[in-house]
């Protein structure tokens, strides 16, 4: 049933975004503005609404119009220097691979030298920013345009340095979540893409648009979990029961896959937690230190502060893989799915007895 899979991807990119015409023509005129300091753009929004794919496909309309160089940088956990390492090392003229020791200034003098024209570095997965000088080193940058894409934009804004954040805030592009018919048309579209013939009908996207809330990502998956769960019982068309059953299947695939792309703070984390189920902060926190000098033993990354756990775990529960309620020092926290089994193994945790 599923003619081209690459369709569901996340990192499919369609030839025309349907219903952000009026976001993709604020963006490109604000990368196109005679002021460089009014160019800078932060996009906000929950997760799956489209704020990545929003940034590629303005890039790729300007891509077409001007001379210009793209960058696409994954930032979440990175420190300063490897984001600009990454920066340097997707420039036309940057080397291929940028040593790790290398100064941060030396790095920010070699992304100079490397830019020759008008430039745009999109900072996806950008929520961690703050807490690194990254977004203040490359705005300072002659013929560079920063594009970064967080989740909260309000609390990512009043975590930055004031004249950094006062720039973007003047480029604040908050997503929405789209309507039902609007969402349904995106289905519409993708179905046409990806399926063979027509096997599902407007009011089966239209009621799976409506369950997932105006979340694009989650429509989705929920679209290809139906063509699977058709074929797999022999359906030749969707039926009714393979988009009810169809929901669970796409959150279970989506947080397999998002988990698999989180880097190795937050695989720990989610491991802590996925251990017991249930547990409070102050288990959660004691459980991390104990296990924090085995598992990071010989590796680039160290072990974090409790004030940066619990962004990452924020991050966990932004990607529906965990829960929290409580006070920030009497929080519980809990798993969502404990199908969904850790990439990290920790250590057996030390006896009382």
């Amino acid at each position: 049933m599923i003619a081209d899979p690459r369709v569901f991807d996340d990192e499919f990119v369609p030839p025309d975004l349907l219903h952000r015409e009026n976001e993709i023509e604020q963006l490109l005129r604000r990368f196109t503005t005679r002021h460089p300091a009014e160019s800078d753009v932060l996009i906000s929004g929950p997760s799956g609404v489209g704020k990545t794919v929003l940034a590629r496909t303005a890039v790729d309309h300007l891509e077409t119009q001007t001379d210009i160089t793209r960058v696409f940088v994954d930032s979440l956990g990175k420190t300063t220097g490897r984001v600009l390492r990454a920066t340097l090392e997707q420039l036309p003229r940057g080397p291929d691979d940028v040593a790790q020791t290398l100064p941060t200034q030396d790095v920010c003098r070699e992304i100079r030298e490397a830019i020759t024209g008008e430039t745009i570095v999109v900072l996806d997965e950008g929520d961690d920013l703050p807490q690194t000088n990254a977004v203040g080193e490359l705005l300072a940058m002659a013929n560079v345009t920063v594009v970064v894409i967080a989740h909260n934009g309000t609390d990512w804004l009043s975590q930055l340095d004031v004249t950094d954040g006062h720039r973007l805030d003047q480029g604040h592009l908050e997503l929405d979540r789209y309507g039902v018919d609007e969402l349904a048309d995106i289905l519409e579209r993708r179905s046409r893409q990806g399926l063979h013939g027509e096997p599902v009908s407007r009011a089966q996207l239209e009621a799976i648009a409506n369950e997932v809330a105006g979340v694009a990502r989650y429509g989705i998956q929920s679209l290809r979990s139906a063509a699977v769960l058709a074929r797999e019982r022999g359906h030749r068309r969707i039926r009714d029961r393979d988009v009810d059953d169809a929901y669970e299947h796409a959150r279970h695939r989506m947080r397999k896959l998002s988990l698999s792309s989180l880097p190795f703070h937050h695989q720990v984390l989610y491991a802590i937690v996925h251990e017991t189920e249930e547990l409070s902060a102050s288990e959660l926190h004691d459980r991390y230190d104990a296990v924090s000098e085995e598992l990071y033993a010989g590796s680039t990354p160290q072990p974090v502060g409790e004030r940066a756990r619990r962004g990452k775990l924020s991050k966990l529960a932004e990607y529906d893989l965990i829960d929290y309620d409580g006070p920030t020092r009497d929080r519980l926290y809990w798993i969502l799915d404990e199908d969904v089994e850790p990439k990290v193994e920790l250590p057996e945790p030390v006896s009382s007895h």
